[in-house]
């Protein structure tokens, strides 16, 4: 049977490293994507090939792998070496083998399964996470955002990361005119970044990390709030935020 995909929740990291398509991605102490570890944990399967800091496109479901080696169609399967499927042995069962392959190079389809390094051995499923996608307008030189809803949480749980992604190119955003960042929960900050001469607004289809503040605690129902204040000259593309929750 020819490997095919029926992808779920799909969603998007800045890539930590140069990642091949079609392999199985963790996310690091950055929040960024990188190739998963051998035989540990995996949140999804790269959909695009992504170098160092561009835009990593992950999604879980069924979704197709790179086999490193035979595999039987119904079998579990786990990380292997550069982030491609192979037969469970000893490491987490990252998913189920709905395809088959017979050798290394070929693609097979993986049924993920949520688990986690912690407890994932035992087949016990890992934290459940939300994430919230909202895409902002071009901002025109020296508009602001003041206190935009840009998505409810579902359960309690805590923000894990931030990203903005850029659609466009950024003009005007230098020492004296800077671009601030701030998530909000009403008047609680949960995350901050200042784009400046120093920190460059990320270029179109790049992504930037926002820094999450060390109370990111959020219950069911609170409305995340996006502020951005502009310098005079600052004139901002159209921006992705992607928020990520890990829910308690």
């Amino acid at each position: 049977m020819n490997a095919y995909e029926i992808p779920n929740l799909r969603f998007s990291l800045p890539a930590g490293e140069d990642i091949a398509r079609r392999r199985f991605v963790s996310v690091n102490s950055s929040s960024e994507g990188v190739i998963a570890t051998t035989a540990g944990s995996a949140i999804g399967v790269s959909m695009n090939e992504a170098a160092d800091g561009e835009v990593l496109d992950i999604a879980d479901g069924i979704v197709v792998v790179e086999a490193g080696g035979a595999i039987t169609a119904g079998s579990d399967v786990e990380v292997g070496a550069n982030g491609k499927a192979v037969a469970k042995t000893t490491g987490i069962g990252v998913g189920v083998a709905i395809t088959g392959a017979t050798a290394a190079g070929q693609l097979v389809a993986v049924k993920l399964v949520s688990v986690s390094n912690a407890n994932g051995t035992n087949g016990t499923d890992g934290a459940a996470t939300q994430t919230i996608i909202y895409t902002a307008a071009d901002l025109d030189a020296g508009v602001d955002l003041a206190d935009i809803p840009i998505g409810a949480v579902v359960g309690a749980g805590t923000i894990t990361a931030v990203t903005i992604i850029s659609l466009g190119a950024a003009d005007g955003v230098d020492e004296a005119n800077e671009s601030a960042f701030v998530l909000k929960v009403g008047t609680t900050t949960k995350a901050t970044e200042t784009f400046n001469a120093d920190t460059t607004f990320p270029a179109s289809g790049a992504a930037a990390a926002l820094t999450v503040a060390e109370d990111a605690s959020v219950a069911a129902g609170d409305v995340l709030l996006l502020n951005v204040t502009n310098g005079d000259t600052v004139n901002l593309p159209s921006f992705m935020v992607q928020v990520v929750v890990t829910l308690d």
